[in-house]
């Protein structure tokens, strides 16, 4: 009961200053980490060549569903190769078609339905490359999508934002800086 007590104390304690946080970072106003976040995303759109100019619902979508289809497809492959692939000291052989395409959409979707013994139905590689990057990559394009739908319900500006600045400001702003807090607490 009082694992419970607590685990709401912290919640209801948290979600005003988080819930601001991230209403700043989706409408791009200023906050107290942009001195830190502002040149490392500017180089992630440097070295990706991204452009940051808006688009509209249909480029948003498009961009959106080219992206977590790409991120299917190589996650796939990943998950039928890894027998051949690196980090695999067991010698684990690869998914078969039918488990590799349900693992792959279930952790794409962020339901992440596992019909696998863990380590022993994965590699140490398909672990890192396909299963935490696609935790880590569906809730960023989650949350993108999710500001996209709120800007164009409230018809704030004159275009729906960049599907990849929105991605990557998730990201770095708040996916990786709350990992790593986490990690350190664990």
């Amino acid at each position: 009961m009082l694992q419970i007590v607590l685990t709401l104390a912290i919640f209801m304690i948290l979600v005003i200053p988080m819930g601001t946080y991230m209403y700043h970072i989706a409408t791009k106003q200023k906050t107290f980490a942009d001195k830190i976040f502002n040149p490392l995303d500017n180089t992630i759109y440097k070295i990706c060549h991204i452009g940051r100019e808006g688009m509209n619902w249909k480029q948003y979508a498009l961009h959106l569903l080219t992206t977590n289809a790409v991120m299917v497809f190589i996650g796939y492959l990943v998950l039928r190769l890894q027998g051949i692939l690196f980090a695999n000291p067991n010698g684990i052989e690869a998914m078969e078609p039918t488990l590799s395409f349900n693992t792959i959409i279930s952790f794409m979707t962020n339901t992440n339905l596992q019909h696998y013994a863990g380590e022993s139905g994965l590699s140490y590689g398909s672990q890192l490359c396909v299963i935490i990057f696609m935790m880590f990559t569906s809730a960023a394009t989650g949350y993108a999508a999710c500001m996209a739908f709120i800007r164009g319900i409230t018809g704030t500006g004159k275009d729906m934002g960049n599907f990849y600045e929105d991605m990557i400001r998730i990201m770095t702003r708040v996916l990786i800086p709350v990992s790593i807090v986490i990690a350190l607490i664990l």
